[in-house]
Order: C-alpha cells, then sequence, then structure tokens
C-alpha cells in the first residue's frame, strides 16, 4: 500500500494533467455542436482505421468461402452478361452516358460489424471521398444488407437489417404485395413482414424483395423467404422471413448510388409540403 502511495506521490503532477486535460476535452466536447462534430469525424475515422486492421484478420480466416463465394458469383454474373450481350445492339452501348443510368454500385468492405445486439453496426472502407453518403442503401451477393447512417471522408456506419431502427418497404415476389421489413432482435437470420392483409395468398418459402418504393434501393434487390405465417393480429398476417445475407461472415458488400434520389426526394417535399 506505501508502494502506491508512494507512485501515486511521484507521478502526482502527471495524473493531474491527465485528469484536467480530460475534463477540458469534455467539456469542449458539450460545449459546441461544431466541437462535438469535430470529435465524433475523428473518433470514426480512428475506429474504422483499428476495424479495419482487425478486419484484415478476420477476413483472412475466411478467405476460402469468400473465393467460393466470388467463384459462384462471378460465374452468375457471366452467365447474365452473356444472355444480356445476345439482346442489347452492341453498336449503341458506347453511346451511353451518365444520364442512361439510374444507380451506380460502390464497392466496399466490412471492417468491423456487430450481429448479436439489439441495434447492430456496420463499418465499411468507404466515405465520402469515395461517394459514400448518409441513406444510400447498402446490398451484397447474397441481397439486402442496410442503410449507410453516416459517413466521414474514408468510412460509414450503416444500419443492418438487423437492428431495431431498420424499416424498409418490401413485397412478396409472387404477387406484388408490399409490406413493411422490421427486426424484432430475435436472431440475426431472421426478420419480419408486417402489414400484408390476411386475404393475400401465402406460402411457406416465397421470396421477399425491395418494393422499390423508396429512392434508396432499386426495386427487386433479394431479401429473404417466408419461414413461417399466422394470422394473429387481427386483419394483417404475422410472417417471419428467413434472411439472405448471412450477417456473421459478410465482408464484402456494395453501396447504392441513387443518381435521381435527389430529384425525386425533392418532388416528393413538393407534393407533402
Amino acid at each position: 500500500m506505501q508502494k502506491l502511495l508512494n507512485l501515486i506521490k511521484k507521478y502526482s503532477y502527471l495524473l493531474l494533467f491527465l485528469i484536467l486535460e480530460t475534463v477540458a476535452v469534455i467539456l469542449l466536447a458539450n460545449g459546441s455542436y461544431f466541437q462535438q462534430s469535430r470529435i465524433h469525424n475523428f473518433n470514426r475515422n480512428l475506429s474504422g482505421f483499428i476495424y479495419s486492421r482487425v478486419g484484415n484478420a478476420r477476413e483472412y480466416l475466411s478467405l476460402k468461402k469468400v473465393n467460393e463465394a466470388l467463384v459462384l458469383e462471378n460465374r452468375t454474373l457471366r452467365n447474365r452478361l452473356e444472355v444480356f450481350s445476345r439482346m442489347i445492339d452492341t453498336a449503341s452501348v458506347g453511346k451511353k452516358t451518365r444520364e442512361d443510368y439510374t444507380y451506380f454500385y460502390v464497392p466496399a468492405r466490412v471492417v468491423h460489424s456487430s450481429v448479436f445486439k439489439q441495434y447492430n453496426f456496420l463499418t465499411l472502407n468507404r466515405g465520402k471521398k469515395h461517394g459514400v453518403f448518409k441513406d444510400m442503401g447498402v446490398v451484397s451477393d447474397q441481397g439486402l444488407v442496410g442503410i449507410v447512417l453516416e459517413s466521414s471522408k474514408n468510412y460509414s456506419t450503416v444500419i443492418p437489417v438487423i437492428n431495431r431502427n431498420f424499416r424498409l418497404s418490401a413485397k412478396i415476389k409472387s404477387n406484388n404485395y408490399a409490406g413493411i421489413i422490421v427486426w424484432e432482435g430475435d436472431s440475426p437470420v431472421l426478420a419480419s413482414l408486417q402489414e400484408i392483409p390476411y386475404h393475400v395468398s401465402l406460402h411457406k418459402g416465397d421470396t421477399i424483395v425491395t418494393s422499390g418504393f423508396s429512392a434508396i434501393f432499386p426495386e427487386g434487390i433479394p431479401v429473404g423467404t417466408i419461414e413461417s405465417f399466422t394470422l394473429e393480429k387481427g386483419n394483417f398476417y404475422d410472417i417471419t422471413i428467413r434472411l439472405f445475407t448471412t450477417f456473421q461472415n459478410l465482408f464484402h458488400v456494395n453501396v447504392i448510388r441513387n443518381y435521381y434520389r435527389e430529384e425525386q426526394k425533392q418532388l416528393e417535399r413538393n407534393i407533402t409540403g
């Protein structure tokens, strides 16, 4: 005990300095919105840098599975390209401009993720420098992932489907009836589809896709399949969905940029007042 007291006495000035510096930083952070923003932005960049190093190790341990998935994806894309090549007049392809496309995909890597919390988040190694901004959609080769919450210069955070705050319009592919995808915090592989009326014909295994009713995602992004359903809440089904995306080993994603998003949102704001 005496040695501890002597040690504290020896470094008392240094300890006092550190305590005062900590108090000063806290007061500065709480004193103005500008300082809070700067500090939060610094923390996001710092945590993103650390997470990227940890993510490298995680990704290395899963290289075999990742490579197998990439091989399957490349095979599928090549098959689709072959089909499209026969349908498109190749003479006109070179004349396409940005105005001919609505969506652009920015590849990114997941450098940090939480899966078993109630409010899970992902961190991506792409930010404003790469054209990634708030409210952009995120998908993987498996399907729907989430929506960008915030971005700094080099990193961005994402609210995935497995976050209790997540909400998105989705529809049953076979009949186009639309509802709302929500996550109730039970399992990272299951979600719920709400607001589907009881008169709609449902089958286990029906595919759920994005409806395209928002400016975030295009129509038809795979979400999952119907795992089970019951009629226990009045006139609407209680539908459980098995998600296509496996968040436990998710590394590679694409951020969706809608070139016409602002135009659409502005028009909708004008209508709603």
